[in-house]
């Protein structure tokens, strides 16, 4: 007798995909469950089905649930694709961040006491975040399509609030340097929608935020794909209200110490953005100037 054929994702980037495409017709227990998934995907390759209702703060038979919403007779049977992803990459950052953070994300008694140790704490959870950018297989083309909407643009709308706001600010500052006509939308005045309301689809704008997500933010991203203005985001899940709605979405999923979040990888993430840009831009100057030698 034939085997009968999978029914459910082989992969991680399937079920990532195949997470993101249900997510909207998911209920709201699974809907945490899924963004808990895509946030922690390490989490569920190497715990428990207890320790992971813990920390998702759901009960373990809706753990059950999700998995056999996506095909897989149960969770050990799902948790077998989340390990698929550790295989293939083989990072070691359960031990490392927990090493780090202690059971609950705090920073260690040690480091409580130590500036040194406190600092260590931080670089390496940044080391952390950074290596997991690095190993996105994605980030590179999706850089690429960053790259040419950019070059593509006529002006360069860039949108924060809070703590991604220095990011933005970065980012303007370069986009200067580069003659890259650009606009950083502080909301100086209470004209932050306004502001960001004069890009049209002849321009792009760079939006930026992570949770909790700014609903400003958000809506100015809604509302730009409604006029047709080209989206760049920089967020940190795929299932961010910013990536819903982007043309490129660059995620970044940052580690922590306690509760504060380092912005150490958005900027790696940002100043890649900047230079690589930068060579595009050179690249489409000299093949300009080449035609017109040519004539």
């Amino acid at each position: 007798m034939k085997k009968s054929e999978a029914t459910h994702p082989e992969t991680y980037a399937q079920l990532e995909k195949a997470i993101i495409k249900q997510f909207p017709s998911l209920s709201k227990r699974l809907q945490q469950i899924a963004s808990h998934a895509l946030d922690n995907p390490s989490e569920l390759a190497l715990d428990t089905i207890a320790q992971v209702s813990q920390r998702a703060g759901v009960q373990p038979s809706s753990l059950i649930r999700f998995a056999k919403e996506f095909g897989f007779s149960g969770y050990s049977d799902m948790q077998r694709v989340f390990r698929t992803r550790l295989t293939d990459a083989m990072p070691d950052y359960k031990e490392r961040l927990r090493s780090l953070n202690g059971a609950e994300g705090a920073p260690s008694e040690e480091a409580k006491g130590d500036a040194s140790a406190l600092l260590d704490q931080f670089v390496e959870a940044d080391i952390v975040g950074l290596r997991r950018l690095q190993q996105q297989r994605r980030i590179g083309p999706l850089l690429d399509q960053a790259y040419k909407l950019i070059t593509d643009s006529e002006i360069v709308y860039v949108v924060a609030h809070r703590r991604s706001f220095p990011i933005a600010c970065y980012l303007a500052y370069a986009f200067s340097q580069m003659n890259v006509r650009n606009v950083l939308v502080d909301g100086v005045g209470g004209m932050f929608m306004q502001q960001a309301g004069h890009a049209t689809n002849r321009d792009v704008i760079i939006a930026i935020s992570s949770k909790a997500y700014s609903p400003d933010v958000a809506q100015v991203v809604r509302e730009a794909k409604q006029r047709g203005v080209k989206v760049v985001a920089l967020t940190d899940s795929p299932l961010s209200p910013l990536a819903e709605h982007a043309d490129v979405s660059l995620e970044v999923q940052q580690a922590s110490v306690g509760m504060f979040r380092s912005l150490a990888v958005t900027m790696t993430l940002a100043v890649t953005l900047i230079v690589g840009l930068g060579r595009a831009v050179e690249a489409k100057r000299s093949h300009g100037n080449g035609k017109r030698s040519k004539r």
